[in-house]
């Protein structure tokens, strides 16, 4: 750590000085003393993210078939209801035939019982025909309209399958991912596609614990990408961790600027709360390879050696818990020069 070189770097001056002229004594007596008070300390994480469009589907068929045409290629911009892909199955046009020629055969059944309700309606006001001629009648009616109704429903779905056998963009995007070619068998289910949006971007995140408990919902996050900043918001936030990484997913919207894309990485700046320490520059701190690291206190003028807990470093500073709560007095040049204890007072 730079720290310790210092002191090494100290120690070796202090050294070569014993045999400079007396004139040099009261420039190695010198040293630099300065104020500094306890503040909320903040460490900034740059967190690696890769945009993904927010509007995002794996796009297959629901049923069976051979691909017999295939209207786009990787990377094509595509509008919502856009024709992709094609299937073939020789079953559904059959069905729907059936479905068709059988709702025709009962359509021209209920005619003919309606002309002979009408008739037999006719005779039995006049009672020549007995009611249970007319009910037999009115029951056939009623069984053939709920053929027809159930056959209706049958062809309607056999229509919407057949429908099924063309793949159409569900919004405007970009084809990510094709993996299914002109001639292959497809299953129900099977991807076929990947259709990423083009309206809006988003960038998922995988934070531990003490940097997801700083985070709230609408919360704006400096994004960086390549040399340009963007403001990131966060729209969801995981209130479990993954069992296996005990990470949290933490999802941001990621702006559409400087011809940001799809697949690209984003750095996230994400803050940290430390707590109320104190900031030093490094040069304060020595490590002589004995003692733990520590800093030369002047209090009351006296030296005090007061050995110090590192909570981070930041450039040429470091972040430290002194188990000081008030402005202390440290010295920041000259240690050397100083021993633990020592009264200032004195000449």
């Amino acid at each position: 750590m730079k720290h310790f070189n210092l002191a090494f770097v100290l120690l070796f001056l202090a050294a070569c000085q014993q045999d400079q002229p007396a004139t040099q004594q009261l420039e190695r007596a010198s040293f630099t003393v300065r104020e500094f008070a306890p503040e909320q300390q903040i460490k900034t994480h740059q967190m690696a993210a890769f945009v993904v469009p927010t509007d995002q589907a794996t796009m297959s068929f629901q049923v069976s078939g051979l691909i017999t045409e295939q209207m786009i290629k990787i990377g094509d911009a595509v509008n919502t209801g856009e024709n992709l892909f094609k299937i073939t199955n020789p079953s559904l046009a059959p069905q729907i035939d059936q479905f068709q020629s059988q709702i025709e055969a009962i359509n021209a059944t209920l005619e003919q019982n309606q002309l002979e309700l009408e008739r037999v309606s006719t005779l039995q006001a006049q009672q020549a025909v007995s009611q249970n001629e007319l009910d037999r009648l009115n029951n056939e009616r009623d069984n053939l309209q709920a053929n027809k109704r159930s056959l209706e429903a049958q062809l309607a779905q056999a229509q919407s399958m057949f429908e099924e056998t063309l793949l159409k963009a569900p919004f405007d995007g970009n084809i990510a991912d094709i993996y299914k070619e002109t001639g292959e068998f497809i299953n129900p289910g099977e991807a076929i596609l990947l259709v990423g949006g083009v309206s809006s971007l988003e960038a998922p995140l995988y934070l531990p614990a003490y940097l997801h408990s700083n985070l709230t919902h609408g919360q704006q996050l400096q994004v960086k990408y390549h040399e340009h900043g963007m403001q990131a918001t966060i729209k969801e936030i995981s209130q479990s961790a993954n069992p296996k990484s005990q990470l949290f997913k933490v999802m941001i919207d990621v702006p559409i600027e400087h011809n940001i894309k799809s697949g690209e990485k984003i750095t996230v700046m994400i803050e940290e709360a430390l707590g109320m320490y104190h900031r030093l520059p490094i040069e304060s701190v020595i490590d002589d390879g004995i003692n733990e690291p520590f800093v030369l206190l002047i209090e009351i003028q006296k030296v005090q050696q007061v050995p110090i807990t590192l909570i981070g470093i930041e450039g040429d500073q470091v972040i430290v818990n002194l188990g000081h709560n008030n402005t202390i007095n440290v010295v920041t040049a000259g240690q050397v020069n100083l021993a633990p204890g020592q009264d200032l007072s004195q000449p």
